[in-house]
């Protein structure tokens, strides 16, 4: 498996980039993350990175990250590039992989973590894509290691109407993967 910091990295990178091209009319564009729009999916994405640094700094989230408070501001990609730079920055201080975090759903070790801002980030990424029609496919290498880590870690309880995730969509197995992690949290392909 590859380096789980630098998986994260590469989807921030992306992730940066795509938000950085958004116009100020896009920001209510729908999304395929019912029933955000672009500026609520973003203020997600700012605030599920946000919240990953405060738990890593020992500090409670001062939002529910499901809904958060206007993260996204007059310059979306400055105010997603700073929380991404700060997860990164916190990810990368020594033995952090090994600790356990408090989250709000209680004590979980960080490498678990990192996972889930992983897949929210590279998840939430495509949904962008989608919103804005540009931006290209999800790298498949990242889309097959985050299938693999939510294969593992969505439990039932966390699909559905008003959960975080959505009920996996049907999808051919010999899908891309980019599709069949698309449809495993909830997206039509």
């Amino acid at each position: 498996m590859q380096d789980p910091i630098a998986m994260l990295q590469r989807t921030l990178d992306s992730a940066s980039a795509l938000v950085g091209s958004v116009e100020p009319g896009e920001l209510a564009k729908p999304t395929p993350c019912a029933p955000w729009d672009v500026r609520a999916l973003l203020n997600h994405m700012i605030g599920g990175n946000q919240l990953f640094v405060s738990v890593l700094t020992g500090k409670q989230p001062s939002f529910d990250p499901m809904r958060p408070p206007d993260l996204v501001g007059s310059d979306p990609g400055a105010a997603y590039g700073a929380a991404a730079t700060a997860v990164l920055t916190g990810c990368r201080a020594p033995g952090v992989l090994e600790r356990t975090l408090n989250m709000p759903w209680g004590p979980t070790p960080a490498a678990i973590v990192l996972g889930f801002n992983f897949v929210d980030q590279l998840v939430h990424s495509w949904d962008l894509s989608k919103a804005l029609g540009r931006g290209g496919p999800l790298d498949a290498d990242l889309a097959e290691a985050a299938l693999a880590f939510a294969r593992q870690s969505v439990r039932p309880e966390m699909r559905g109407q008003g959960k975080p995730i959505g009920n996996e969509v049907s999808c051919p197995a010999n899908a891309p993967a980019p599709d069949r992690l698309a449809a495993f949290m909830g997206r039509q392909p």
